[in-house]
This record gives structure tokens, C-alpha cells and sequence, in this order.
């Protein structure tokens, strides 16, 4: 992608479309400044562009330079409602960040070692200020053996767990227990709760939305190495309002950028983009060691794919030392090209398939595609194949509190499902 805006304007991009992908670009230097003048005295559908910045969720970002770079060309009622929209976005990580403080404390005095990571805590401390981004819930990254007693600390905070495995979970109390017992791999347990989470559990309290707290950061079909311990030796010490904060390192935090782009969410939102890109701009990376860090979990092709994006899609400068040194596997850079053009046109599916989709296969195709390791791909299918899915307790909710049964229910299930697939008539 030689010019990234006249590849998205054959692309049938909107104009709006344009605008924000200028406003993620700003940080690239003059040119992009000018073409954002450009761009604005060429008849904004104002209500359009800041709806596709809220479904972005870059709002912030695009109150910060539309008023920095040309506040002129922008109509004074659009102003304030993004000046409302940024102070109330400004009012909600404060108070974000006090309850994280709150809940750091707490786990520091408990002996419960902490990460907050994907908040503004972590914001502040790696790019000094936490405004320009929206934070919807916290995140802490916590060790897998400490989740009993996080949880009864978060109780005592006033946190109450919710549940995220739909209609089971409200008809059965017994669905948490099941699943924790169920699903050894604590994983493969938030998957029974959320397609999108990779934590075990979600708290909420009455006014600060939801925290999240995690013992990996993969899905229970993801078999990229699982090792969290060198995550932990790397993190470092932040002193924030009196109270010493565990960060990741900044490779590790660049690097769970792009797994959570790429694994949890498959790039829908430019907000995560973003996010890599503010990483490798505000950050003193040792590029070495990233790159490392990668081929040892197993994730080259995740950092890859997200590297990629940002420097061609949203300008991130990378050294020109690094680029020989990712995966060069051409679906990569097909999957990387396609994800930069469906940026302007998303449907339901558009990041599953790396080949032709099958419906019934491209979850499954996509996890096994991303994983450049032979041995995690089968690891992937074994996972697959033998452990129990939400999906199962709902076709037999009166068996659910007989866990082990669905160890021998769920592989038959995938066989019949196989078979269904093979003996369907194909136009």
C-alpha cells in the first residue's frame, strides 16, 4: 500500500472514513495536517463522521485533532459535542482510575500480585496522559493461583460476578462451578461465559462498570504457548498517586496489543489499531527482544499482522531491520492487505476466513492460521475436538450438573456436526 488514501478511496471509502483515518495518522507528520484541511472543506456529513468515530471508539482522538490541527473548519455546535463527548470520556477514566487504585491497593496488602493493563492506568504510565482513549472496563492481569482469593477480595470491594453464559447460566447456578470444574484449562472456562472475553470471570459494581480480571490472554482453542511467569519477571514497578503499580514491559505490552487485536476482536474497531500504533510511537522499545518474545510464544505471525497494519494503514514508523525479520507467509500479508480495506467495509464474518469460509469452519481456520507452529495447530484441534463448549450445556441443560459427561458428549458432537456438513447436497 503505497498511499494508503488512495487505496482506501478505491475502495469506495466515505469521506468521513477518510477523516478519521487522517486523525490516526496526524502523529505521521505535515502532510497528513494538510490533507486533514483538505478533507474538511470537502462538504462533512458532520453527523455521520461522529457516529463512525463513536462505532470506532476514537471519539476523543477525533475531538483532539479536529480542535488542535484546524478548529476553524469545524462548525462550533459539532465542537461542543465533541467537547462534551471528551470531557465525559475525561470524567469516566478518572474515576476508573480511582477504583483501580483502589483495587491495586488492596491486592498489594492482600499479598496479590496485580497488572492492570488496556486502562487508563496503564495509559498514563506509557504515553503520560490517559484522555484521547475510551475505556469501556477494567483489566488485571493476576496469577492463576490467586483467582480464589481475588475473587473473595473484589467481593469485599463491593464487586458482584456476573455471568456470562447467557440463559444457562440464569436457570442454573451451578453453571459457574461447572464450567470451573469442567474446563481445567481456566481459559477455556471464560469461554463458556463470552465469545470475546479470555478471563475467567467479569465483576461489576454499582458505578464503575465492569473489571475484568485474567489469568491469560488467549482462548481456550489457542494453543500458542500458555508460559505466563517471563510476562511477570519483565514487569516493572510505577509509582502512581503513592501506590507502586506493576506495568508490563513495553515489548509485552506491544505484543498483547496485537493479540488482542487479532485474537479477541479481528481488528473491529480502529481504536485498536490505535492502540499498536501509540505503542510503537510513545514507547522505548527493544524491537530485539520483542521479536524474540515473539517467536518464543509462538506469536511472530500475531505481532506481524499487527506491526503491518500500523505502519502501512495508520503510519507507524517501524526500523527497517524488523520488517525481514516477521513472518513472511504470503496469507499474511493477503490477511494484513484485507483487514486494511475492510477497516471501510465491515460485515459479520469479513475477519474469520483466511481462505474460502466455510461458516461451519472458519472460527477454526482463522485459530489455525494464525498459529505459524505445527504443533500448536494440532494442539488447537485437539482442544477443539475434546473441550466442551457453552453451546453443548444448552442443547442438554438438564444435564448440566454432570460435568464429566460432556468430555464424551462434546467429540460426538463435532463428529455428527462433520458429518451433517459432508452429507449436505452443495449447489
Amino acid at each position: 500500500m503505497t498511499n494508503v488514501y488512495r487505496t482506501a478511496e478505491e475502495s469506495g471509502a466515505s469521506l468521513e472514513e477518510l477523516i478519521v483515518l487522517c486523525c490516526i495518522r496526524l502523529h505521521a507528520g505535515t502532510r497528513e495536517a494538510d490533507q486533514l484541511n483538505k478533507l474538511l472543506q470537502s462538504g462533512v456529513e458532520w453527523d455521520k463522521l461522529i457516529q463512525l468515530a463513536r462505532d470506532a471508539i476514537i471519539t476523543p482522538l477525533l475531538y483532539l485533532q479536529l480542535s488542535t490541527v484546524c478548529p476553524t473548519l469545524v462548525p462550533p455546535d459539532v465542537t461542543e459535542q465533541l467537547r462534551t463527548d471528551f470531557q465525559a470520556n475525561a470524567q469516566h477514566n478518572a474515576m476508573l482510575i480511582r477504583d483501580l487504585l483502589t483495587i491495586v491497593k488492596r491486592f498489594n496488602r492482600e499479598g496479590i500480585p496485580v497488572i492492570p493493563y488496556k486502562d487508563p492506568l496503564s495509559a498514563r504510565t506509557v504515553y503520560g496522559n490517559d484522555v484521547p482513549r475510551v475505556y469501556a472496563d477494567l483489566d488485571v492481569f493476576i496469577h492463576e493461583g490467586d483467582v480464589a482469593r481475588a475473587t473473595e477480595v473484589l467481593r469485599t470491594l463491593g464487586y458482584s460476578h456476573i455471568s456470562y453464559i447467557d440463559a444457562i447460566a440464569d436457570a442454573l447456578d451451578v453453571a459457574i462451578e461447572y464450567h470451573r470444574i469442567f474446563a481445567k484449562d481456566q481459559v477455556s472456562y471464560e469461554r463458556m461465559f463470552s465469545r470475546d472475553r479470555v478471563g475467567p470471570f467479569d465483576f461489576a459494581n454499582d458505578h464503575a462498570g465492569k473489571l475484568e480480571p485474567h489469568w491469560n490472554f488467549l482462548p481456550g482453542r489457542w494453543a500458542i504457548r500458555r508460559n505466563n511467569e517471563p510476562l511477570w519477571a519483565r514487569a516493572r514497578k510505577v509509582p502512581v498517586g503513592g501506590t507502586n503499580v506493576l506495568s508490563f514491559s513495553p515489548e509485552d505490552s506491544l505484543l498483547l496489543a496485537c493479540i488482542h487485536g487479532t485474537v479477541i476482536h479481528g481488528w473491529l474497531a480502529w481504536k485498536l489499531l490505535n492502540d499498536v500504533t501509540g505503542l510503537i510511537n510513545h514507547t522505548d522499545l527493544n524491537w530485539d527482544q520483542l521479536v524474540t518474545i515473539a517467536r518464543q510464544r509462538g506469536c511472530l505471525r500475531i505481532l506481524t499482522v499487527g506491526l503491518l497494519l500500523a505502519n502501512e494503514v495508520a503510519g507507524a514508523p517501524l526500523p527497517e531491520d524488523i520488517i525481514p525479520r516477521l513472518d513472511h507467509d504470503p496469507r499474511t500479508r493477503a490477511y494484513v492487505e484485507r483487514v486494511a480495506l475492510q477497516f471501510f467495509h465491515r460485515d459479520a464474518t469479513w475477519h474469520r476466513g483466511i481462505v474460502a469460509t466455510n461458516p461451519a469452519h472458519s472460527d477454526l481456520r482463522y485459530v489455525l492460521f494464525m498459529q505459524e507452529r505445527v504443533r500448536d495447530k494440532c494442539r488447537s484441534l485437539l482442544r477443539v475436538m475434546m473441550l466442551p463448549v457453552p453451546s453443548d450445556v444448552k442443547m442438554f441443560p438438564s444435564l448440566a450438573s454432570h460435568t464429566r459427561v460432556f468430555y464424551l458428549l462434546h467429540p460426538a458432537l463435532i463428529v455428527i456436526k462433520l458429518l451433517r456438513h459432508r452429507l449436505k447436497p452443495h449447489a
